[in-house]
């Protein structure tokens, strides 16, 4: 496989800023560098939990219950997060299709 297939769920916003390095650096330039590390692993993983071994600095999580439930996420800073949510049936450490949900401070 080549990657995980990520979907931005129609935010182009989002997908701008998570694709396109100047919109990163104009917009999150507090962030940029590591959100491109992100994106390049999802990129990268064939599946969820290959984000685990293949992005150990990210510290991919899953999310509990709470505001955001069946989310994971990945360290942008010391407070941001990217999350994301695996799509498919199934256990969602095999998903290999991701939603990128927002970019988000939920400390």
């Amino acid at each position: 496989m080549t990657g995980l297939k990520v979907d931005y769920g129609g935010d182009r916003k989002l997908e701008k800023l998570c694709t396109d390095e100047a919109e990163m650096q104009k917009k999150r330039a507090d962030i940029a560098y590591k959100l491109k590390l992100r994106i390049k692993a999802l990129e990268a993983a064939d599946t969820v939990a290959d984000l685990e071994t293949d992005d150990p600095l990210g510290y991919w999580h899953q999310l509990p219950g709470g505001s955001y439930p069946g989310c994971w996420a990945g360290k942008l800073s010391g407070n941001y997060r990217l999350l994301i949510r695996p799509l498919g049936e199934g256990d969602p450490w095999d998903a290999e299709v991701v939603a990128v949900i927002e970019i988000v401070d939920y400390h």
